[in-house]
C-alpha cells in the first residue's frame, strides 16, 4: 500500500509539474525598463516582446520606470514576485547601479536570474548640428582647445553612456562634463535641442534624429563597422583600441522556476530563428547576439567584476 501510495504521490507531483510548464503564462506579463520611452532599451525590449506574445499566448506589455539612473526598475523587479510575470530589459549599465549610488536594492548577479542576451549595443558620440563638427577627431581638436566648456549629455550616472564618455575623455585627453538625463531619448533630445552640445547615447536612439539632420552621429563605441551603418566610424578608428559596447538582457527575479524561464527563453529563441527579430534589432543599431539564460549566468561573474573595477576606476578618478 505504502509503494501505491508513494507511486500515485510521485504521479501527481508530475502532473503538476507539467500542468505548471503548460500553464504559463496564464496572465499578460510585464517587461520593466529603467529609461524612458524611445530608448535604446525601449527599443529593445518593444521589439522582443512583439515577437514573443504571440508564442506565449499573453500580451507581453513593456513598461517604463525611469529615475535613480536606470536603477529603479532593476530594483522594483529584484522585489517583485518570481513567478515570470514581471521580468526586466536591461543592460550590463545595471552593474553599475551599486558602484556610483551605494544601496540601490538588488545585487547585479545574485537578484536575477537570466533568461537570455538580446543584443550588444554600440553607443554613438552625437553633437548638435550647429556646432560645426563632423569627425571625432573634429570633436577632440575643438573640446581639447576649450578645456571644461563643453558638456555631453548621458542617460544617468549609473549607465554605460556615462562610463564610456568617461573613458573617452581619458583616451583623448579631453576635459568634459556629463549632464545627466532620464534616458537615451532625453539626452538625445537635450542634444537635438542644442541645450548640450554633444552626447553619448545609443546608436538606436540616435539614428532617426541624424537622418532628419537634427544631430551629427561622429562615431560609435563598438570595435568595427556596424551592419547597416556602415557610413558611421568606430571611435576605434581614431583613438586606436577603444571600445565601450554593453550588452543587452532579459532578466528574470532571482528564484523564478526554471521551467517559467525556459518557456520565455524558448520564444526569444524560437523570434531568432526567423529573419524578422534579428533584422529588426540591426535596423535599431543593435548587434543581435543571442544567449541562453544558463549561458549568460556562467559569464555574468566575470563581466560584473571587471565592469565593476572600470566603474570604480571612473568614480575615483584614478
Amino acid at each position: 500500500m505504502y509503494r501505491l501510495l508513494s507511486a500515485g504521490l510521485a504521479l501527481s507531483l508530475m502532473a503538476g509539474s507539467a500542468l505548471a510548464q503548460t500553464a504559463f503564462p496564464t496572465q499578460p506579463i510585464t517587461v520593466v525598463v529603467g529609461f524612458a520611452p524611445g530608448g535604446g532599451m525601449d527599443t529593445m525590449a518593444r521589439l522582443v516582446s512583439g515577437e514573443i506574445s504571440p508564442q506565449l499566448g499573453q500580451p507581453v506589455i513593456v513598461e517604463n520606470r525611469p529615475g535613480a539612473a536606470g536603477t529603479l526598475a532593476p530594483a522594483f523587479v529584484a522585489s517583485a514576485k518570481p513567478d515570470g510575470y514581471t521580468i526586466y530589459a536591461g543592460e550590463t549599465s545595471a552593474i553599475l547601479g551599486p558602484v556610483f549610488q551605494g544601496n540601490v536594492g538588488y545585487d547585479p548577479v545574485k537578484s536575477f536570474t537570466p533568461i537570455a542576451r538580446i543584443a550588444v549595443a554600440p553607443h554613438a558620440l552625437v553633437a548638435n548640428p550647429g556646432v560645426g563638427v563632423s569627425t571625432v577627431a573634429q570633436f577632440i581638436d575643438l573640446v581639447s582647445k576649450n578645456p571644461g566648456e563643453y558638456f555631453y549629455a548621458s542617460p544617468g550616472t549609473a549607465t554605460l553612456q556615462y562610463l564610456a564618455g568617461e573613458m573617452l575623455k581619458d583616451a583623448a585627453g579631453i576635459e568634459m562634463e556629463a549632464v545627466h538625463f532620464q534616458g537615451g531619448a532625453p539626452s538625445v533630445a537635450a542634444v537635438v535641442s542644442g541645450e548640450v552640445p554633444f552626447g553619448i547615447v545609443s546608436l538606436s536612439a540616435a539614428a532617426a534624429q541624424a537622418e532628419g539632420g537634427k544631430l551629427v552621429i561622429l562615431g560609435h563605441t563598438g570595435p568595427e563597422r556596424v551592419k547597416g551603418f556602415e557610413k558611421i566610424p568606430p571611435i576605434a578608428e581614431t583613438i586606436k583600441g577603444f571600445e565601450a559596447m554593453p550588452s543587452q538582457f532579459i532578466m528574470a527575479p532571482a528564484g523564478t522556476p526554471q521551467e517559467i524561464v525556459d518557456r520565455i527563453t524558448g520564444a526569444i529563441a524560437r523570434a531568432y530563428e526567423g529573419e524578422k527579430l534579428p533584422g529588426q534589432l540591426t535596423r535599431a543599431g543593435l548587434i543581435p547576439a543571442f544567449q541562453t539564460g544558463g549561458e549568460v549566468s556562467a559569464e555574468l561573474p566575470a563581466i560584473a567584476k571587471k565592469l565593476t573595477e572600470v566603474a570604480i576606476s571612473v568614480r575615483d578618478g584614478t
